[in-house]
């Protein structure tokens, strides 16, 4: 798992094709606990960017960092020719490059399970303004068809691929993390969304795997998206695509 966190630049391209955009209600939330003007935020882990461009013109400076440059490289090529102010560097949770109580908000997307630890939660403090909100999300789904379908549950278990521990992503356990590192007003929202999907759909977003991109060959890479395929198809039947339920879990504190 710590190789694969680091890895996900060989995918820029496609992670940023084929991962969904977050809903608006998502960043109208986060503003609205934030001061409401002259704002300086970090997204962190932030990717390819995706994260970090709903961000922009808000009467904010934006900052944005991750791991792994390839990824930075991607999100820097997505801006270019658009008047998106916003200032990416390489860096990892746990060595921030930014002045002490430099930021209003800092947020992860679909990032933090990567480091839930001491170093990491000191460093987001550590660059905190006093007050500073921390707001933490991720992308989980209710009906997962990988579960729900035995033939295509069939497919993933054969490949073994490794999981991330369910805690990490676990509203209640980051919670209680929060508060244990001195967060104050800690808060769990949960916002529901529904999409409809297709099999390529589908198919697409599991090539944004890290997983599938960092430790299948070519030829198990061909033979993991035809048996998929195949289970997809057969799970579809004569619907014209998956209506996709799902919920975006937040959790937000501030730094006292």
């Amino acid at each position: 798992m710590d190789k694969l966190k680091t890895q996900f630049g060989n995918q820029a391209n496609i992670y940023s094709k084929y991962r969904r955009p977050y809903p608006p209600e998502l960043y109208a939330l986060y503003f609205s606990l934030l001061p409401q003007s002259d704002k300086i935020i970090l997204d962190l882990a932030c990717g390819s960017g995706n994260s970090t461009k709903p961000l922009a013109n808000r009467d904010t400076k934006v900052f944005a960092c991750d791991i792994d440059p390839l990824m930075i490289k991607q999100a820097q090529k997505e801006i270019e020719g658009k008047k998106l102010d916003i200032h990416y560097s390489v860096a990892e949770a746990e060595h921030l490059p930014y002045e002490s109580d430099h930021f209003d908000g800092v947020s992860v997307g679909t990032a933090f399970h990567w480091f839930v630890n001491d170093i990491a939660i000191a460093e987001i403090k550590r660059v905190l303004k006093s007050g500073g909100l921390f707001f933490t999300f991720w992308t989980m789904t209710v009906k997962d068809i990988r579960k729900e379908n035995e033939q295509v549950s069939d497919v993933f278990r054969s490949y073994n691929f490794p999981k991330i521990s369910p805690e990490l992503r676990d509203p209640e356990h980051i919670s209680t993390f929060l508060k244990e590192y001195g967060f104050q007003n800690v808060s769990i929202v949960r916002l529901p969304i529904v999409h409809n999907a297709t099999i390529e759909d589908r198919i697409n977003l599991e090539k944004t795997n890290a997983s599938y991109g960092l430790l299948l060959s070519e030829a198990d890479k061909n033979e993991f998206l035809e048996r998929l395929r195949r289970a997809l198809t057969a799970s579809l039947g004569n619907k014209p695509h998956f209506v996709i339920e799902e919920e975006i879990q937040i959790c937000y504190g501030f730094k006292n």
